[in-house]
C-alpha cells in the first residue's frame, strides 16, 4: 500500500494551463521553478497539502532566486477544486484521485527513470527482434565467364 503521508512541505504548484507539478519539498521546489517563469505569472497557485496558501515569488527578478513562503490563508476547497480539474483536463480517461492521491501519484511518476529519445528507439528495435529486419537479396557470386564486366 501506498504511503499517503506527505511531509508538511509539500508543495503543489499549478500553472496556467492548470498542470499540476508537485515537490516533497520546498527546496526541491524552489530549486527547479525558474525566476522568469515566476515573475511572468507562470503558476497560479501554490498549497502545502493543508490546504495552505503559498506564497511563490522571485524578488530579484526574472534572473534572481524562486522564493516559496507561507502564508497565513488555507483553501483547502480551492485546492481540491483545482486538484479535480487538474484530473479532468490532463489525465483524461483515469478515474479522479484525492488530494493526497494526486500528490503521492505525481512525486512517484516523477521518481520513474525516464529514457530519452534514443533510448526510446532503440528499445523500439530491440522489441522488434531480428524477425523484423529486412534482408537482402541473396548476391550473385558466379564469376564472369564472358567478358563483359561491371
Amino acid at each position: 500500500m501506498i504511503d499517503m503521508d506527505l511531509p508538511a512541505d509539500t508543495a503543489l504548484i499549478f500553472d496556467q494551463d492548470e498542470d499540476l507539478s508537485v515537490f516533497e519539498s520546498f527546496v526541491h521546489a524552489t530549486n527547479y521553478l525558474e525566476a522568469i517563469d515566476v515573475s511572468e505569472g507562470e503558476y497560479t497557485a501554490a498549497y502545502s497539502p493543508d490546504g495552505g496558501v503559498l506564497a511563490l515569488t522571485a524578488p530579484e527578478g526574472w534572473e534572481g532566486l524562486v522564493v516559496l513562503t507561507r502564508t497565513n490563508r488555507i483553501d483547502l476547497v480551492d485546492l481540491e477544486r483545482r486538484v479535480a480539474r487538474y484530473w479532468q483536463r490532463h489525465q483524461i480517461g483515469k478515474p479522479a484521485q484525492g488530494l493526497r492521491e494526486t500528490a503521492r501519484f505525481l512525486i512517484d511518476r516523477d521518481h520513474q527513470p525516464r529514457a530519452g529519445w534514443l533510448s526510446q528507439v532503440t528499445g523500439l528495435l530491440r522489441r522488434n527482434g531480428r524477425e523484423d529486419e529486412p534482408t537482402l537479396p541473396p548476391q550473385d557470386h558466379c564469376t564472369d565467364q564472358g567478358g563483359d564486366s561491371r
